[in-house]
């Protein structure tokens, strides 16, 4: 065998091989990204029908006019209040909060949606005895401050409240 085919031979097996491996995942892909995109759906529904139990579905309101830091922001159909979806800087990362907000401006409640903080010392914002804090606080959080050991990240959770009210105020206004 010639220095050529001992070299173009393995070239297109490997080609082909790579050519075949790319469409069996485009297929994979095309398969797999709807139920993927419906699941992703059922859970953010099931979110933010835990912040704001009493709605009767929610309204996508966009994003025009709003902080950066909000990633989604809904409305109650009913009028019970609104859902902000707020990503932040944590000390290891963004932390992602899903912020209820009743229509007079007091917050019914808030969860920690996504976070890469530090295990045990950071994760005191997937307690429900920090978030806890929240329920009912106004624009002022007053009484809110960060949890010591745990500042930046707990800081971040209360930027992202404020980063809701701030959404609130927007929306509230009617844009």
């Amino acid at each position: 065998m010639s220095v050529k085919k001992d070299f173009i031979v393995p070239v297109l097996v490997l080609s082909l091989i790579c050519i075949v491996v790319s469409g069996a995942l485009a297929v994979m892909n095309g398969l797999t990204h709807p139920i993927i995109e419906a699941a992703a759906a059922e859970r953010a529904e099931a979110a933010m029908n835990a912040i704001i139990p009493d709605a009767a579905g929610f309204v996508e309101l966009g994003n025009e006019g709003l902080p950066d830091s909000i990633r989604e922001a809904y409305a109650a159909e009913n009028g019970v209040g609104y859902i902000f979806i707020v990503s932040v800087n944590g000390f290891s990362g963004d932390v992602k909060v899903i912020v209820g907000i009743d229509p007079d401006g007091r917050i019914m409640r808030s969860s920690t949606l996504q976070h890469t903080e530090t295990k045990g010392i950071g994760t005191i914002i997937d307690q429900d005895s920090f978030t806890g804090r929240f329920e009912g606080k106004d624009s002022n959080l007053e009484g809110i401050s960060a949890v010591t050991g745990a500042t930046i990240s707990t800081n971040a959770y209360i930027h992202a409240a404020r980063e809701a009210f701030a959404a609130f105020e927007v929306v509230n206004s009617g844009r």
